[in-house]
């Protein structure tokens, strides 16, 4: 692994981990996450082509997000990221998916996967949580905006059996615990923005059926509802779109690595399929 910056535009710079060298996939992390949560996929992937995974702007490594910032932020430091690394196929998690999906209807990408992504078509992505978690970041409450997160996004864990003061003491757990759960400091932040872009924009399917190129759209057959109604009508409205569940996957698989999953983002990527 070789850890590298890319400067962005507008003066700014990413941090970028490549798993082998010269062109191959840029893998765009989701919400609330940092590039190291997907260095497992990416040596996996590096078996076959050279995966460069980079923190998106707001984490650890990269610069803040800017003032007015937007999708067009991130599709244009995609684009530094794509140019850097000679790529031109993209795999992208959450709303890093969202911005794959937004990166093929601008840039001159060759092949696009998403897993889990949420472009909030239709308002499906759950936000009405949005000014609790937003109340929690600014007071300084980690913890807390993270179990606000979870149970607002995921109805599952809103029905977890745990009482609040219980759940968020899981969450302190993880973040003490756990690689994912220490960058929560670092991301919370960036989260706030991104969840209210969503919140904003809630387009129809048929925005994306100006993609022409070939898009793999894969959901957890384990994560929650929302993501597989995305995915399905995304997929409807894709004139080279696949639709398939992951079995046994849920929203963090990309951090578990199964093999159904890494399997068939390998075969799309090399061509395999």
């Amino acid at each position: 692994m070789r850890q590298h910056t890319v400067e962005t535009a507008d003066g700014g710079h990413l941090r970028v981990f490549s798993f082998g060298d010269g062109p191959g996939v840029v893998l765009v992390c989701g919400t609330n996450t940092v590039a190291p949560t997907y260095f497992r996929t990416a040596r996996r992937l590096s078996k076959n082509l050279p995966v460069h995974v980079y923190d998106r702007r707001g984490r650890p490594g990269s610069s803040p997000q800017p003032h007015g910032y937007s999708m067009h932020t991130e599709v244009a430091d995609l684009a530094r990221v794509l140019d850097a690394t000679d790529s031109s196929m993209v795999f992208g998690h959450s709303f890093g998916g969202a911005v794959a999906l937004e990166a093929g209807l601008q840039l001159p990408v060759r092949r696009i996967a998403v897993y889990d992504a949420v472009p909030n078509i239709g308002g499906a992505v759950p936000t009405h949580f949005l000014p609790e978690f937003e109340s929690a970041v600014q007071r300084g409450d980690v913890h807390r905006a993270v179990s606000i997160l979870g149970k607002g996004i995921s109805a599952k864990l809103s029905k977890s059996p745990l009482p609040d003061p219980a759940f968020q003491a899981v969450v302190q757990a993880l973040a003490i615990a756990t690689r994912k759960g220490r960058a929560w400091k670092g991301t919370v932040h960036s989260a706030v923005n991104e969840l209210a872009f969503l919140d904003g924009n809630r387009p129809p399917a048929e925005r994306y059926a100006g993609i022409s190129v070939p898009v793999l759209v894969l959901y957890g057959s384990g994560s929650d509802e929302f993501y597989s109604v995305i995915a399905e009508a995304l997929s409807a409205q894709l004139l080279h779109g696949r639709c398939t569940a992951v079995a046994g996957a849920d929203h963090g698989a990309l951090d578990r690595v199964p093999y159904g999953l890494i399997s068939q983002l390998s075969d799309f990527f090399t061509g395999a399929s």
